[in-house]
């Protein structure tokens, strides 16, 4: 009996645990934005400013953002065509996380090879 009584505290000690969600990172309008932007033109052209201004919230509170949030606002400045913005959202994306710095320094250094090929 004391087995069975036993087994189900642990039970309800997982069951409460697992109840518990918190996020590691503030994601913002990340998850619903990204939907919209794939399946509605017209959030297509407002997700990224909401993105860039989740950033701009979370860097004047003095926060870390979520990883790869820097470089997904670099992709929409690189797809919009302001490689100079893509490449301040790389470094960003490379100082911020580490993890990714070799990703973003070969992104920074392509885009700067194809725009001095430009001028």
């Amino acid at each position: 009996m004391s087995r069975l009584k036993l087994g189900l505290c642990v039970l309800v000690v997982f069951g409460l645990a697992g109840c518990k969600s918190t996020t590691l990172y503030n994601w913002g309008v990340y998850d619903e934005g990204l939907y919209e932007y794939y399946h509605d033109p017209v959030a297509a052209k407002e997700f990224p400013i909401a993105l860039e201004d989740h950033l701009k919230q979370i860097e004047d509170n003095k926060q870390r953002p979520a990883p790869g949030l820097y470089a997904e606002v670099g992709t929409f400045k690189l797809k919009s065509g302001d490689i100079t913005g893509a490449i301040s959202f790389y470094e960003k994306e490379a100082n911020t996380w580490p993890e990714s710095a070799a990703l973003m320094k070969t992104l920074v250094q392509n885009l700067q090879r194809q725009n001095g090929n430009k001028q």
